[in-house]
């Protein structure tokens, strides 16, 4: 009898899903039968494939003629294959650790799954994806009229009003686009997610892109107003890409933590539009921080990221008041903790979502 001792890498595919085993048995009997036992594991026809990082090993296979592989053989050669190969298998990594190189070989199933979501968003319109620019321009409309009628306009002094709100508005287009999208992308996706493996938070990820795309198209014709009534940036707009940056990340988390809780329980989606109609008035979308909320409650009313968010937007675009250094730095401190425990937390629920969703 031959014994092979071999330490690799290895994983199986198995019923759509990547499972790590520590031990394994390979067992052939004859050249056409192979079987695998180990944990949760039963009988692997002839057409099965156990992968191993270096070393792919099928029905009737030499593991002589894998020279990537450490093995310990004698000293003759055999011809058959053999009656016993004990097979170590090491865990590649824990839950939620970041995987770059996996990333990077599913670079483009990420563009796939964003181009689909934007070809199926604006399929059979009539103006596609010039509805980016006709909600939040009639938005605008609407809250022009209503300050106009009620003679207050709640921005800072010299700042026109249609300019700010359709700065805010934007983001906030930005943000709830991508929130609702990102929320239901794992439960529309679950025809897919049960049948193959593939990192699944490409899923959420993938589901940013049409508020992405939506955010930049519109984005041009804002500026163009916002010349039109006479404003003209400073050297803020250096700062517009970190800002922007930041609003990604704070939705990148919040969506994480929604999309993950969303595939367990159904009342989440739910509970998400009336948590965006509730955000649209207690953050700064239509109005300026400084200019509404008084200034003893005003740096509690900025641990909202988004407030500071939107108020560094102005900030950079139409030449608002500047958010405090502070708040600036408790933002940026709540936005990274928050990522952090959204994936942490998507990934821990990620090892029983095929189960689950």
């Amino acid at each position: 009898m031959l014994i092979v001792e071999i330490k690799a890498t290895c994983f199986l595919y198995q019923k759509g899903d990547r499972r790590n085993f520590w031990t394994a048995t390979f067992s052939a009997p004859d050249r056409d039968t192979p079987r695998i036992h180990g944990h949760k594991l039963a009988e692997v026809t002839a057409s099965g494939v156990f992968m191993c990082i270096g070393l792919s090993l099928t029905s009737g296979a030499d593991p002589s003629a894998c020279s990537e592989s450490r093995l310990s053989m004698p000293s003759q050669e055999h011809d058959r294959p053999p009656e016993r190969l004990l097979v170590v298998v090491e865990a590649q990594q824990g839950p939620g650790r970041l995987a770059l190189r996996e990333w990077w070989n599913y670079r483009d199933l990420l563009l796939i799954l964003g181009q689909r979501d934007l070809k199926v968003r604006y399929r059979q319109t009539m103006i596609g994806i010039a509805w980016a620019i006709l909600r939040p321009a009639a938005t605008v409309a609407v809250f022009v009229v209503l300050f106009g009628l009620l003679q207050r306009k709640p921005t800072s002094a010299g700042v026109p009003y249609a300019a700010s709100a359709i700065t805010g508005l934007l983001t906030w287009q930005l943000f709830a686009t991508i929130l609702g999208d990102m929320s239901e992308s794992l439960v529309k996706n679950q025809h897919v997610l049960t049948k193959v493996y593939f990192p699944r938070v490409l899923v959420p990820i993938a589901a940013m892109t049409v508020g992405l795309v939506d955010y930049l198209v519109a984005l041009l014709p804002a500026a163009l107003l916002v010349l039109a009534l006479g404003v003209r940036p400073g050297w803020a707009i250096l700062w517009f890409p970190v800002w922007l940056f930041g609003t990604l990340l704070w939705t990148l988390a919040c969506g994480l933590i929604f999309a993950s809780l969303n595939a367990r329980y159904r009342d989440v989606g739910h509970v998400i539009p009336f948590l965006l109609q509730i955000g649209l008035f207690i953050s700064p979308v239509v109005y300026e921080s400084a200019a509404v909320i008084p200034d003893k409650y005003l740096t509690l009313y900025r641990l909202n990221p988004l407030a500071v968010l939107l108020d560094g937007l102005r900030w950079s675009l139409v030449g608002a008041e500047r958010p405090e250094p502070i708040s600036m730095c408790i933002c940026a401190a709540i936005v990274v903790s928050v990522l952090f425990a959204a994936w942490r937390l998507f990934h821990q629920l990620d090892r029983t979502l095929v189960d689950r969703i």
